[in-house]
């Protein structure tokens, strides 16, 4: 055989081998990934969180809770900031607000 065959019956056997992967894969089932159980678990928004950087606030509303999530940088990797409770303000839904903790009371 001569060097352009090979090339050619390596090609075939790579696309082959690619169409029998494919086969495989769709008779086998890929598992499914739910974000979230209930819709509007988390609520995502993007902001700003000082002056000069640019942060993902994040809000649970089952545990009724907020932080933010910004990028450093400097240091290369995601922070999250402190998680704040968010249980005394109003909510969406039908049910009367909680009494504010300690600080936020006038």
């Amino acid at each position: 055989m001569s060097h352009k065959q090979n090339r050619w019956l390596i090609a075939l056997l790579c696309v082959n081998i690619l169409l029998i992967t494919a086969i495989v894969a769709s008779h086998l089932g890929i598992p499914k990934a739910y974000a979230q159980v209930r819709p509007y678990d988390y609520i995502l928004t993007p902001g700003r969180n000082g002056i000069e950087s640019e942060a993902l606030w994040i809000i649970d509303m089952g545990n009724r809770q907020l932080t933010t999530c910004i990028f450093n940088p400097n240091m290369g990797r995601i922070e999250f900031g402190p998680v704040l409770d968010i249980s005394f303000a109003p909510t969406i839904y039908s049910e009367p607000a909680a009494e504010p903790p300690a600080p936020w009371k006038k």
